[in-house]
């Protein structure tokens, strides 16, 4: 195979990488912006601080995924370090829907409400606050439409002296507590709070360049050395993998996720909050046997969706992927919709029918999904989100016009191109060395914004042995070098003698002591 690669070696991956940050002004936690920079944060804090001078019961309300719950997290921390009771309310997805409803409100017995991760979108329950007198403070960062709730509104999309509007919603929770902390001049170290910041950041899939960098670098030196009672058991459950931002992506924030998309949030919530070791290592064995529920429930959904998907004439042609089943499991459409997105390159929804409504999850890579949602909002019962990913309601009967509407959108178009060409060049094995990888990894952490980098290189399988679900471990010879590489779900000791070429990544092995290749994508020669 001739590709057309530079050849890489120490200085040249350095330098590439160096080049991802040459625009950022923001490497360092004293760059980071203000809390006043965040406009009505300060204000909102002097309402908090007169709530609680005026001892007033406080209600916290915030999301039911990892970001929503993290932020509720952050904020009971807090208001424990101060020695002040508030209550936290996270809406049952199956029960309430999204956000600040009527019933939520319904249940809350208090003078003020502080939504986290949510509320943008909450007119209706504005208007319900105003009516019995509650005070509405909305903290948020998705996407605001035309309207907006008649409250007191944080957010960082409208926040024209805010230098990065993409943060998650625990990162408006955490500068929250920092604007409470100036306004009531107490001391706290809102350092602190980054263990619990870490895992929304990776969980909500920020851009890691700038201010959301140099919260998650910090934040998963916080979490290596945290005492909170519930990340030392997340750290012993998964304590062969190192504590970094793949720890968090690939295993934490599935395992926390899980209790909203399957049962109730409030079983994360209280996990991460509760300081009883006993509660806690309770906690977890259920947050893992639901999370094992979910795995089994996603497949089975999946396979469906796809050849559902597979059916439709000229569904190659097709922009978009609509697809349909009553008896999907509500929770688990989200990561359904995400799947076949990366899968096919198109915009992805995924709709389950509930009380005579059809509700649904909309997740794109390429296209803003909150603007194709706009275009077709005359046949949306409600809908809400950011770029990548959405929420939508209709009626049954408004489907078809609404999968006509979306044909006229104008989608970015995305093409499959070689995974060779996600490579930065050809790095020969003989620069694979633990010093090159404290380098490579000096930039990390990685993922959207700054993705972990691959590299291309041909070598001959001299060994493999297999291991677990099929995986195998193999070394690769290449120039008299020869390094241990992974390669998931394949088994390959037929392989043994022939050339690969490959694309891989590096890894630290913590039983070797040394670098391994993730081999990411390869081809027999």
């Amino acid at each position: 195979m001739a590709l057309q690669l530079p050849q890489l070696d120490y200085a040249s991956v350095e330098s590439l990488l160096q080049s991802r940050f040459v625009e950022d002004t923001i490497t360092r936690l004293n760059d980071l912006p203000l809390p006043e920079s965040l406009a009505n944060l300060a204000h909102i804090a002097r309402e908090i601080q007169e709530a609680i001078a005026h001892n007033q019961r406080i209600a916290i309300v915030g999301d039911y995924d990892v970001d929503g719950v993290v932020s509720c997290a952050i904020l009971d921390a807090f208001f424990k370090k101060i020695n002040y009771p508030i209550a936290v309310e996270i809406p049952n997805r199956f029960a309430d829907g999204y956000g600040l409803s009527q019933s939520v409100i319904a249940r809350l017995d208090c003078d003020v409400i502080i939504t986290v991760d949510n509320g943008i979108n909450a007119i209706e329950a504005a208007q319900i606050c105003k009516e019995r007198g509650i005070t509405l403070l909305i903290t948020d960062h998705h996407t605001p439409q035309e309207v907006l709730p008649d409250a007191l509104i944080c957010n960082p999309k409208l926040s024209k002296d805010f230098p990065e509007p993409e943060i998650c919603g625990a990162c408006v929770a955490w500068y929250l507590c920092a604007a409470l902390k100036n306004a009531m001049q107490i001391k706290v170290s809102m350092v602190e709070f980054l263990d619990l910041l870490a895992l929304a950041i990776v969980s909500d899939v920020m851009p890691l360049r700038g201010m959301n960098r140099v919260l998650l670098k910090k934040g998963l030196e916080v979490l290596a050395q945290s005492k909170r009672t519930a990340l030392i058991h997340l750290k012993e459950k998964f304590s062969k993998h190192n504590v970094d931002e793949q720890l968090i992506g690939y295993y934490i924030a599935p395992l926390l996720n899980c209790a909203g998309r399957m049962d109730s949030a409030m079983l994360a919530y209280n996990f991460l909050v509760t300081e009883d070791k006993v509660e806690s290592k309770k906690l977890l064995e259920q947050l893992v046997e639901i999370n094992a529920k979910r795995k089994a429930l996603q497949q089975s959904i999946y396979e469906e969706a796809k050849a559902m998907f597979c059916r439709e004439k000229d569904y190659a042609g097709i922009p978009f992927i609509l697809v349909f089943n009553s008896d999907w499991h509500e929770g688990i459409i989200g990561i359904i919709a995400a799947r076949l997105s990366e899968e096919f390159l198109k915009p992805s929804i995924v709709l389950t029918l509930k009380g005579g409504i059809l509700k649904g999850s909309m997740r794109s890579i390429h296209t803003d999904c909150m603007e194709v949602l706009e275009s077709a909002k005359e046949y949306l019962c409600e809908f809400g989100g950011h770029f990548g990913a959405a929420g939508l309601s209709l009626k049954l009967e408004n489907l078809e016009a609404f999968r006509d509407s979306l044909m006229h959108f104008q989608y970015t178009k995305a093409h499959k191109d070689s995974a060779f060409n996600n490579a930065l060049g050809y790095l020969s094995l003989r620069h694979i060395t633990p010093e090159f990888f404290t380098m490579v990894q000096s930039f990390a952490p990685f993922g959207n914004g700054n993705m972990i980098p691959k590299f291309y290189v041909q070598a001959k399988v001299v060994d493999v042995r297999c291991f677990g679900a099929g995986h195998s471990s193999v070394r690769l010879q290449e120039k008299g070098r020869v390094c241990n590489a992974l390669v998931f779900f394949k088994d390959l000791r037929e392989k043994v003698g022939q050339k690969i070429s490959c694309i891989y990544s590096l890894q630290w092995d913590k039983y070797s002591n040394d670098v391994l290749l993730n081999l990411e994508y390869y081809e027999f020669l």
